[in-house]
C-alpha cells in the first residue's frame, strides 16, 4: 500500500501546541529537580522550610498555567477549565486569562528588536525571544529533556525509549507552515510589510512549495508555484537593494517621504527612524537601512 503519510523536516518549526508541551515539561522537570532539598537532610545546614515551600508553591501555579496554556492551544475553552478545576468559566477566564494572553503575544512574533542608543551616541539593537524558558531554544531543551527523563525512568527500572520528550513532538508539515507564513505575525505588524521581509517569505515558499510537489499528493501546480515563489523573491530582494542604494543620497524627510509615495498610508508598526549620533545618519527600522552618507566606519547597528 502506498504512504500518504506527509513527511516532516528537521527545519520546520514545532507545532503551538508542541511549544506548550516543552514549556509545560520543562516547568515540570525545574520543578521535580527543587524538590530535592526538601528530601536530603544535611546535618550542617540551617534550612527554611516554609520560604522554600512558599517558593515551590508559587512556581506550582507557573505549572498550572502552563497546563491551562496548553489546553487552551488545544481548543479548551474557558468553560472546560473551570469545570476541571470547579470553578466558574468567568473565573477560570479572569484567572487565567493573562498569562493566555500573554502566551498568544509571545508566540507572534517570538522574536523581538529593539532599538536603542550606546554610550558612544552609536545605534545598537537588542533582539531577545520572548517565548517561556525551555521553548526559545525547543530543539537543546527537548534533547535535555530527553536525558533527564530515561535517567529518571531508568533509576526507577522501567525499560523505555530514549526519546520520551522528543519523540511526542510534533513539526509543522508543509502545507500547514505555508498557511502561518500568509497568515503570520508579519502581516500584524505591516500593512505593507518591507521586500527584504517578503523575500524571506518568498524564500521559504518556494522551499515549502518543493517539498509538496515531492511529498506523496502532489498538485499538478505545486512547481509552478515554486518557480513564482522563487521568482518574486528575486524581485523582493532586488526592490531591497534599490531602496538602500537610494537611502545613502536621502536626508530622513525625503525616505519619509520616499515611503509616502511607495506606501501611502499603509505603514504602521515600526515605521521609526532613529539617529546614530556617532555617525551622522539615522536607521530606518521598517526598510532595515541607514539613511545617509557614511560619516565613520559604522556598517549598521551593533548587536
Amino acid at each position: 500500500m502506498e504512504d500518504k503519510t506527509e513527511p516532516t523536516y528537521e527545519d520546520a518549526p514545532y507545532t503551538e501546541q508542541s511549544l506548550a508541551q516543552l514549556a509545560l515539561a520543562a516547568t515540570a522537570q525545574d520543578l521535580a529537580d527543587s524538590l530535592i532539598g526538601f528530601v536530603a537532610v544535611w546535618s550542617d545546614y540551617n534550612p527554611r522550610p516554609v520560604e522554600d515551600a512558599a517558593r515551590f508553591v508559587r512556581r506550582v501555579q507557573e505549572l498550572l498555567d502552563r497546563a491551562v496554556i496548553l489546553e487552551k492551544v488545544g481548543g479548551a475553552s474557558w468553560e472546560d477549565i473551570g469545570d476541571t478545576l470547579a470553578i466558574t468559566k468567568q473565573s477560570a477566564h479572569t484567572k487565567f486569562r493573562q498569562v493566555v494572553e500573554e502566551w498568544e503575544e509571545a508566540v507572534k512574533p517570538p522574536i523581538v528588536t529593539d532599538e536603542m542608543h550606546g554610550i558612544s551616541g552609536g545605534l545598537e539593537t537588542r533582539t531577545y525571544n520572548r517565548m517561556p524558558a525551555g521553548t526559545s531554544t525547543p530543539d537543546e531543551t527537548a534533547a535535555y529533556l530527553d536525558k533527564w527523563a530515561l535517567a529518571h525512568a531508568q533509576a526507577d527500572g522501567r525499560d523505555v525509549g530514549e526519546r520520551l520528550v522528543s519523540g511526542g513532538l510534533a513539526r509543522m508539515t508543509p502545507l500547514v507552515e505555508m498557511m502561518s507564513l500568509s497568515s503570520g505575525p508579519l502581516f500584524d505588524e505591516f500593512a505593507s510589510p518591507p521586500p527584504h521581509l517578503l523575500a524571506e517569505i518568498s524564500e521559504r515558499e518556494a522551499v515549502l512549495w518543493e517539498r509538496l510537489a515531492a511529498g506523496p499528493r502532489p498538485s499538478r501546480d505545486v512547481k509552478k508555484h515554486a518557480a513564482e515563489a522563487r521568482q518574486k523573491a528575486a524581485t523582493y530582494r532586488a526592490q531591497d537593494a534599490h531602496t538602500k542604494s537610494i537611502a545613502e543620497t536621502q536626508t530622513p524627510d525625503q525616505h519619509a517621504a520616499e515611503h509616502e509615495r511607495r506606501w501611502p498610508k499603509k505603514i504602521w508598526g515600526p515605521y521609526r527612524t532613529f539617529p546614530d549620533l556617532a555617525t551622522a545618519r539615522d536607521w530606518c527600522a521598517h526598510c532595515n537601512v541607514w539613511i545617509g552618507t557614511v560619516t565613520t566606519e559604522a556598517d549598521g547597528p551593533s548587536s
